[in-house]
């Protein structure tokens, strides 16, 4: 899923909202896009989990850019699809 947050200025607030996405799933995929204040989950989230860790960080969800879920477990790596 992909959201846009509220207020995502610094590295400290990455890092605090990382840390909050990981206690709900440790194998959890996270990227940010600081510039567009843009966070991309993937892992075993609901939307509703993914809201409250971020603002367990300190930050509100200021919409949802994509809804979907994938789920990083099941995600082949890169190196599993050069393979074949």
């Amino acid at each position: 899923m992909k959201l846009r947050l509220q207020g995502l200025q610094d590295h400290d607030g990455i890092r605090r909202i990382t840390h909050a996405l990981l206690q709900v799933d440790i194998g959890g995929r996270i990227n940010f896009d600081l510039d567009a204040q843009l966070v991309r989950i993937e892992g075993r989230y609901t939307l509703a989990d993914a809201k409250a860790a971020i603002a367990r960080g300190g930050y509100q969800v200021a919409s949802v850019v994509d809804s979907t879920l994938v789920d990083a477990v099941s995600r082949p790596s890169r190196r599993e699809v050069l393979a074949f």
